[in-house]
Parts: structure tokens; sequence; C-alpha cells
């Protein structure tokens, strides 16, 4: 037994409430168990129990021995003079608070229902990386499908909070952040990172003044990541490219990111910086207004489309500078597309409709990850070895969450599905 438990049990009356009796005789009602307070003060509160003839209302305490009201000091702070009721699991002590008034106590360790404690320990003692792995296909479709919906919101409530990060370094320039956003996605897990440092050292205003001009667009894309910093011999392409951004550094006053920060090992070509590099040169050259035109467009197809762009001639013939290569694979594929849409543009959608209080892009947002196809990865194989099966980003971003933030953490009593199963 352990207090989140108790607390789960007190709030959804997972005990025998027939002739419930506090410690000294006295006969309760429980009418409302009152709202669970997760900060500082008392369990629940507002709560409303009968307790003998006379009806209270004030605060319910809850430990797991009645002397833990003595250990955590309690009989000392007036904070607790409003408990009208202290529940325990086992009653070992006679209690008061601070003005010496005795505090009637409810003793519920022969009123537990078995069935609820044996499948907690079932789930605590669970020899899956998935707690409830034995028991979700017990649980309501409906109730499954309104928790995943509730995960979702949360995911993207937490990019949220993320991204209001990243304005606030930004100046609240929304173009700035979705072209950081995209930068950061394009180069995936491995370059992630990278790719974020060059877009965040490249702003929007500086860049667009040059859009116009391909040559300069990727002098200064690969001179702010770092790969003009040393001369490649028997590459004229690197040359000029070289030669121009000496000028546009010296222009715009930029300070490239470490060339060793970009990583190649174990990539396939096409997902090598350079190419990825090369491809959103592309999209910088197609468009200097990202953030605008992808909050306008109509539909997915439309977004979808924004990122089917065309690579300098320099980059279908390379991977990489003074090496060239036959059948080079230049073009976003649409595995690279699924990415970008549900980790960069949806989010940030969702997040502008936040900032806007417009629930109508929050709307876009949603329906955005809906018409994406699902993700692959181990986590969602395991949901699919349980029986639950995606059909797009939107369940696959909610079932990313409901395991990374619940069930690697036990969280079973946080979750509608762990509730489903424990009541």
């Amino acid at each position: 037994m352990n207090e989140h438990l108790l607390h789960f049990i007190w709030k959804f009356r997972l005990y025998n409430i027939a002739q419930l009796h506090t410690t000294e005789g006295l006969p309760v009602e429980v009418l409302k168990v009152g709202l669970h307070n997760v900060h500082s003060g008392a369990d629940f509160q507002n709560a409303k129990v009968k307790i003998g003839e006379v009806l209270w209302v004030g605060n319910v305490e809850i430990h797991i021995n009645t002397s833990d009201w003595n250990k955590h000091h309690h009989q000392t702070d007036a904070a607790y003079d409003n408990v009208v009721l202290h529940v325990v699991y086992k009653h070992d002590a006679e209690i008061y608070n601070s003005k010496g008034e005795p505090i009637p106590v409810l003793e519920l360790k022969d009123r537990i229902n078995i069935s609820t404690l044996t499948k907690y320990n079932e789930l605590a003692k669970h020899d899956s990386t998935i707690a409830c792995a034995k028991h979700i296909a017990t649980v309501p479709e409906f109730t499954v499908k309104a928790h995943l919906d509730r995960m979702l919101i949360e995911r993207l409530e937490s990019k949220v909070q993320s991204i209001n990060a990243l304005l606030a370094e930004n100046g609240t320039d929304w173009e700035n952040l979705m072209f950081a956003m995209i930068a950061r996605y394009l180069g995936a897990s491995v370059n992630k990172e990278p790719f974020y440092l060059m877009a965040k050292s490249l702003p929007v205003n500086v860049w667009a003044k040059h859009a116009d001009d391909r040559m300069q667009l990727e002098a200064l894309v690969f001179g702010q990541a770092g790969f003009l910093d040393e001369k490649v011999d028997n590459d004229e392409y690197h040359s000029k490219l070289r030669k121009e951004y000496m000028y546009l550094k010296r222009l715009h006053n930029l300070q490239p990111i470490e060339n060793h920060l970009w990583k190649f090992l174990r990539l396939r070509p096409s997902n090598f910086p350079t190419i990825r590099l090369a491809q959103l040169a592309a999209m910088m050259h197609y468009d200097i207004k990202m953030f605008s035109h992808i909050l306008e467009a109509k539909d997915i197809k439309a977004i979808f489309n924004y990122f089917d762009v065309e690579v300098s001639p320099y980059w279908k013939e390379h991977y990489y500078f003074a090496k060239t290569s036959d059948k080079v694979n230049s073009h976003i594929g649409n595995d690279a597309k699924n990415i970008l849409l549900i980790n960069a543009v949806a989010p940030v959608l969702f997040a502008y409709g936040k900032y806007k209080a417009d629930e109508d892009y929050c709307d876009k947002a949603l329906k955005l990850l809906e018409l994406c196809k699902p993700e692959s990865n181990s986590i969602i194989t395991m949901w699919k070895e349980l029986g639950i099966k995606p059909t797009s980003a939107y369940d696959t971003q909610a079932l990313l969450q409901l395991n990374n933030e619940h069930c690697t953490a036990f969280n079973c009593l946080n979750c509608s599905i762990g509730h489903s199963i424990l009541k």
C-alpha cells in the first residue's frame, strides 16, 4: 500500500461504503470526496462528510498510518486545522490539530476492494514495458480513444512550452521560428541540434535579402554550417561558395557553427547533412515566408507539396563536396516530409493558435496530424502487439506521450486506462 494508491481509492470510492464508521464508532457518510490537491496543504479540499449527526464541510487528509499525522507535524500546523476527517489505511495513534482538538479517523484497511489491490499489485509487478499489457484488452475502446485524445493534447501542450521558450529567444518572430523548426527536423535525430544551431545563426531577415540568388543562399547555409571554413581541392563549386560566403560573412557579421558537430556515420547518403542543407537552401530560395504560407495553406497536400523542391544541379551529382556520385537521391522523401509535418509544422500551428487564442489554428494542427501517416518505431510496434492499431500520426503521437510520460513512470493512477482496469 502507498499513499498514491490510497488517494486513488478515496477519490473513486473503491472501498466498501456500507456502515462506515470512525475509529470512535461514529457513523460516516461521504457525500463529496473533495477536490484532489496536488500542492501543499490537505490532500482533498472542500469535502462534505456526515459524521454522526453532524454535517462537516472541510478538508480530508490521507496517510498510510494515523501516526503519519504527527510525523509530518500537522499537529502544530494551523493550515491543517480545517481537516474534518483523517483517512488512513491503518489506525495506530490518536491525533489532534494545533488547537488541541481531536481529528476523526476513518480506517480503510479491511474495507478496500481486494480486486483493486490485486490488480494494482499485478501492475506494479509487471514484466512488460507497459504495465497494463495483460489487461488492456479488457478496457473499452471508447476509454482508450478518449485517453489518447487527452494524451495528444498533453503532448502538444508540452511542445507549446518549448516553442514559447524558442520564441522568446527570437523576439516573437514566427517566421524565424518556423525556419528553425523545419531546419531542426530536416536533420532528423542525428543532426537535429546542429541544424537548429545553424538556423538560429542565420536570421530570416538576413537570408531573405539574398533569396533570389541561389548561389548566395547556399553560401550562407553551408558557410554558417561550417563547411566552408577550409578549402577543398579540385572543386570549383566549393571555391565559389567559399568566396561568396567570405563576403557575406563580413557584410552581415555572421558567426558559423563548428563543423565537427555534423555526423555522417551510419547515415544513408540521402540523409547526409550536406544533402539536407542543400534541400533547406532550396526551400529558402523557393519561399522567404515559410510560416505565412503554411499558415494560409488550405489542405495537407498544399503543405506536403511545399517540401517538393529542386536542389541546385551540383547536389544532383554529389553527396559531399568534390565527390561525384551516380543516381543521387536529392529529393525530400515522403517519410522526411511526414517528420517535418508532425514535429515542426503541426506543433507551431498549435502554438500559434494558443498564442492568438484562435482555436481554428489548433484544429488545423490536429487535422494535419490526422492526415499524416502513422509513425513506425519500436514503441509503436509494442502498442500494435497489444491490439492498439494507430491509423495516423494523431494516434502515434498520443501513444508516444502515453508511453514516455505515463507508462515508463508507472503512472497508472493518473491514466484513464489504468482507472478502468483498477475500478
